[in-house]
């Protein structure tokens, strides 16, 4: 039997694409709501990830998991792209190269602070809804666990978790829950 690495495989796939769009570890994080460093890890072939995970970052480009893994697979074209991806490439395009920036924990809850402000003792809110506003006003990208983590931490006399699910959302996984705006910050 022919051993084959592959996930040094799935990494030259990986970087093809990006090469071919002009895109960034950065971006396909954002679009399969990942951190960056679970896909750097996947491009220099230090960290292998799940099927899911294989899948989701396989729909960016509109294909299935074992179409993406198959480098004889063309590459698809622009037009036949999600429109989500398509957004994320002409950002790249406008933005340029993604600049690494490291944020500290004041940032992070000042930015979360500014985001609840508008909200009222009673709104709820998904935590995804709190990384799409951050990332809108402030063109800065928190993957949602992050935004939990400081959910739970420095907002827990603020915010609590609900047992309400988002249900709207498609795909396997877990159900996100909503938080609940419980005292003004």
């Amino acid at each position: 039997m022919i051993k084959i690495d592959l996930s040094k495989e799935y990494s030259k796939i990986l970087k093809k694409y990006l090469k071919a769009f002009e895109l960034e570890s950065i971006d396909i994080a954002y679009l399969v709501q990942t951190k960056k460093d679970v896909i750097d890890g996947v491009l220099k072939n230090e960290k292998s990830v799940v099927l899911y995970t294989l899948e989701q970052i396989a729909q960016i480009f509109s294909l299935r998991y074992y179409e993406f893994g198959n480098p004889n697979h063309p590459i698809p074209s622009l037009d036949s792209l999600p429109e989500k991806t398509k957004q994320r490439i002409e950002y790249r395009k406008k933005e340029g190269p993604a600049k690494e920036t490291t944020y500290t924990s004041s940032e992070i809850n000042n930015r979360i602070s500014d985001v609840l402000s508008t909200f009222k003792v009673g709104d709820e809110f998904l935590a995804e809804e709190i990384v799409n506003s951050i990332s809108k006003k402030y063109d800065e990208t928190y993957s949602v666990s992050d935004i939990i983590n400081r959910f739970k931490k420095t907002f827990r006399e603020n915010i609590e978790k609900t047992d309400r699910k988002h249900t709207a959302r498609k795909g396997r996984g877990p159900k996100p829950l909503y938080y609940r705006l419980v005292k003004i910050i």
